[in-house]
């Protein structure tokens, strides 16, 4: 089967929360998880929530590299039993350089 991803992947396993607003009610949802891998394009996350393709969220976490916390929107890609895959939809760019340099360290 051809790969079909934009960027490489890494195994990774930090803690991250899940957070989703209600634009209707202006209340929110926050799940902690944890990583199960990382691309500067995306991240799966094992977490106890149960949300939709195309849902927006924001994750926050925080790399090990001393680096201050990343908080990116994202949106739900797939879900299956190992996690929920997002796309980053919003991510500065020294937050895509840190992590390409973060999963190029581990592949």
């Amino acid at each position: 089967m051809e790969e079909k991803r934009k960027h490489p992947r890494a195994r990774v396993y930090w803690d991250v929360t899940v957070w989703k607003v209600s634009v209707e009610d202006e209340t929110g949802t926050q799940w902690d998880g944890e990583t199960v891998d990382l691309s500067p394009g995306g991240v799966k996350v094992r977490f106890a929530g149960t949300l939709e393709p195309g849902t927006q969220v924001t994750l926050i976490f925080s790399p090990p590299d001393g680096g201050p916390i990343i908080s990116a929107r994202a949106s739900v890609v797939r879900r299956d039993a190992r996690g929920h895959s997002f796309a980053f939809a919003a991510l500065s760019y020294a937050d895509y350089v840190r992590l390409q340099k973060m999963v190029k360290a581990r592949t």
